[in-house]
């Protein structure tokens, strides 16, 4: 297997704090451009990418991601995903990056943008993690914020992940990093990923994770 540029590098992404988060009005998750993340998989010649702007205050996580390049409108079906487009988000409030499997701080979420079963409406799934050890206390989906944006070549999704649905979170402030990983399945497109793909075990272990430091100055959304 050649190694891809984007796994030679332990990447540490700075996400601003912007207490405003999440707003009640339309435009509740427009994060602005100080939101924008480097992507490592940008580095990898050759590969599709997303583009993706995170911010956190200590009552959640906020994400923005982009994909570029479709020509047709996303689709899904939960019980078909080989033939869906999907994007899957994983969360460790405990990141080490040298622990190889899920602990209960761990948490991971299945977001279909156009879904048939609810008239192509956005769906989040909070999912199990293949051999995480621990138990967590449950977590409830329909809590989790989400909005799909068509696009001429693709579509924006935003999401807000409550505080209270990540382990752990509570305490994340005076950590001040979380684990935290993004990689979408896209029928046109295939696998775009923050950095790696599933030629590494991303989908369960949490040191192929990137690190998130959580910024403590607080910022307006505008």
């Amino acid at each position: 297997m050649i190694v891809p540029p984007s796994f030679l590098f332990q990447y540490q992404l700075s996400v601003p704090r912007i207490d405003i988060l999440p707003k009640r009005s339309g435009r509740s998750l427009q994060l602005p451009d100080a939101a924008q993340v480097f992507v490592p998989a940008t580095m990898n010649e050759g590969t599709a990418h997303l583009d993706v702007k995170l911010a956190w205050n200590p009552d959640g996580l906020a994400m923005e991601l982009v994909v570029h390049g479709k020509k047709l409108e996303p689709m899904g079906r939960r019980n078909d995903l080989k033939h869906s487009d999907y994007v899957q988000v994983f969360i460790d409030t405990r990141h080490t990056a040298n622990v190889h499997r899920a602990t209960e701080f761990c948490t991971a979420l299945l977001i279909l943008p156009a879904d048939e079963a609810t008239d192509d409406q956005p769906t989040v799934q909070f999912v199990e993690i293949a051999q995480q050890r621990g138990t967590r206390r449950e977590q409830d989906s329909k809590r989790v914020v989400v909005a799909v944006e068509s696009l001429s070549d693709g579509y924006r999704l935003k999401l807000w992940i409550p505080a209270t649905q990540m382990p752990g979170f509570a305490e994340t402030p005076e950590i001040g990093h979380i684990g935290f990983y993004i990689v979408a399945e896209d029928t046109e497109l295939g696998q775009l990923a923050l950095s790696i793909g599933d030629d590494f075990p991303i989908a369960h272990d949490p040191s192929t994770w990137l690190q998130l430091n959580l910024c403590q100055t607080v910022r307006s959304n505008g």
